[in-house]
This record gives C-alpha cells, structure tokens and sequence, in this order.
C-alpha cells in the first residue's frame, strides 16, 4: 500500500485495511495535539519574539557597537543605539569560548526571554534603541534567576541614561 501522508510505513506485505486505518487514525491525533494547534484554538498568539524586532544582519550589528553605547554587567556586555523605527530591536551574540551549541543556545533563549518579560515594564519599545547583547562565557555557569536579574538591572541601567 502507497500512503503519502509518510505516517504508514511502506512494507512489502498485505496489511489488513484496518490495521492501516488505525495507523492513520493515531497518526493524525497525534498531529492535532501539537502546540500550535492548541494555542490556535484557545485564540491565543505566540509569545516569541517577532522577526522583526531582532538584529539579524552584521551591518545592524556593526552600526551598534560603532555609533552605541555600551555597559558592562556579570554576565553579558550590552550595547545600544538609537534607530529610526518606531520600536526597539534585539541582536545576541554568544561565542564558542561558552561551550557548546545547546549552552551557547540556551543562552540567547534566556536574553530574549528576559528582554521579551522587561520589554514593556521598562519601556523600551518607547526608545527607538538597538540592543545587542554579547553574553560572556561566565555565563554558562549561572542560573537562570542569577542570569535574568543581572540583565534586568543592566537593561534598567539603558532606561536611566539620557536621551542622545
């Protein structure tokens, strides 16, 4: 039997059609129980970062460590210009010198979660600013309590700083 839905093994034998319908059967249950089709249902929108609130390019990144500011914390180097939306915008950086990928990754989840949860109490989107985050390699070694207050703090450091 041919199935292109690629939940139904392809096997030489004859299977019984009810065996092969149960298969598709669970296979698509299992299709509806995904996270994004539970969050459509309860009419809720995801809560990442929108693309276009992040830093992807080099020259964004290279435009904000030559014409920002920077501050330094435990954790991380932040810096920050101001640019010409109406919204401000993310870019993280974290080398190899603070392990490997899963860490590495870990640690930009934590950034833009942080950033995503203060975004709004401290006003940053009321700025106008580019923010890059250089997360440095004593980093990987914090909780992620230790790693957001840190952060937190330096973030409300950029919302203290006059207006340039």
């Amino acid at each position: 039997m041919d199935s292109s839905s690629g939940c139904v093994p392809k096997t030489d034998r004859r299977c019984c059609r009810a065996v092969v319908a149960k298969a598709v059967s669970a296979c698509q249950s299992r299709r509806a129980r995904t996270p994004v089709d539970r969050r459509a249902e309860a009419g809720s929108r995801s809560e990442a970062l929108p693309k276009e609130k992040r830093l992807a390019k080099r020259r964004e990144f290279l435009r904000v460590y030559e014409a920002g500011r920077k501050l330094f914390s435990r954790y991380a180097v932040l810096f920050f210009a101001p640019n010409e939306l109406s919204y401000s915008r993310l870019g993280i950086t974290a080398t190899k010198k603070m392990g490997k990928a899963n860490a590495r990754n870990r640690l930009k989840r934590w950034t833009r979660e942080v950033y995503r949860r203060r975004r709004e109490p401290l006003g940053l989107d009321g700025r106008s600013l580019d923010f890059v985050v250089n997360v440095k390699a004593n980093a990987a070694k914090a909780t992620y309590l230790e790693y957001a207050e840190d952060l937190g703090r330096v973030l409300q450091r950029v919302m203290n700083e006059p207006v340039a």
